[in-house]
């Protein structure tokens, strides 16, 4: 009876460190220099990759670099976990003489990680009163999240409010869905600290869960007004674009130079700030609607050829 030849000996070495860990189900690359016996063709080499008797992924070799080494494009398991694999190389079915090789490499998959956020969050927001906010979240690995819940609670843990993301992304970002939740201030005055939270479930692939914390103060009702304009020191013209503070009440002067914020009564410390200004600051007492008018003093423009010295 005649015996079948031994295969010869295909070598095979990682190219690099392997990835720590990859997102279950992921694409990951793995590099590897490939070494042929000399008596062998490598056209029509095959590839294969296992873990113990389950074949993952099999096909043509494909093309080397001039080093001799071959990188292939594999997708991660989508079970998360330690996995240990098996990268087989054979030379063609009908070659005159056969071959193979084999590396043996480890592979952790984890799942997705998810990021969340929050904004367009307004403050001072009036007790009891209701107020949005804008969520969202993304995946690692930019899966779609359409359909999913970010939920709201309170220092307490209780639910306040919940969105669902929509399919679209925020402009200017990659595979952030995002949602608007409509949610009610709480009626002790204070400042709050709430949390937004995502789980999600039913994906096709694991993802780790998320939560983000944002802040607000809630104020009492505003029952006057403080009209503030800002000017010119010297020209008397009007200042736009300067930031005016009443305590943790906040507005903006427009093209003429004014501003009116709504306030509870009370002492108020009054701030006014514009860059390439100095302006005073004082305390308003609130018991009627105020008028308030600020000379701004304008700061004379620095001279880049002015030379400073430690």
């Amino acid at each position: 009876m005649k015996q079948e030849k031994a295969a010869a000996e295909i070598g095979i070495a990682q190219v690099g460190a392997p990835p720590a860990s990859v997102d279950a189900g992921a694409e990951f690359s793995l590099s590897a220099r490939i070494t042929w016996p000399t008596t062998v063709a490598r056209e029509g080499g095959t590839f294969r990759v296992s873990e113990g008797k389950r074949t993952l992924h099999e096909a043509a070799l494909p093309e080397s670099a001039a080093d001799g080494s071959v990188s292939f494009t594999l997708r991660a398991l989508d079970e998360v976990g330690e996995h240990r694999l098996r990268l087989k190389v054979a030379s063609a079915e009908r070659a005159a003489e056969r071959a193979e090789g084999a590396l043996d490499f480890v592979l952790m998959t984890v799942p997705h990680e998810t990021s969340l956020a929050v904004w367009d969050v307004p403050s001072p927001v009036v007790r009891n009163a209701r107020f949005e906010v804008k969520a969202g979240a993304k995946c690692t690995s930019h899966c779609a999240l359409a359909g999913k819940v970010i939920e709201i609670r309170d220092e307490d843990g209780k639910l306040i409010g919940s969105g669902t993301l929509g399919g679209a992304t925020l402009p200017g970002t990659t595979a952030l869905a995002f949602t608007t939740i409509a949610l009610k201030a709480p009626r002790k005055l204070a400042l709050h600290s709430w949390t937004a939270s995502f789980a999600p479930s039913e994906l096709k692939l694991p993802h780790g869960s998320a939560m983000s914390r944002f802040t607000f103060v809630t104020v009492a009702e505003p029952e006057h007004s403080v009209s503030v304009t800002v000017v010119n020191k010297e020209t008397k013209a009007p200042i736009a674009g300067a930031q005016v503070r009443l305590g943790v009440y906040r507005a903006e002067t427009d093209e003429a130079g004014a501003a009116k914020v709504r306030v509870p009564k009370g002492t108020f410390p009054l701030v006014v700030t514009r860059p390439g200004y100095r302006m005073p600051e004082r305390k308003i007492e609130v018991a009627k609607d105020v008028r308030v008018r600020i000379a701004a003093e304008q700061l004379p423009e620095p001279d880049p050829h002015a030379l400073w010295t430690g």
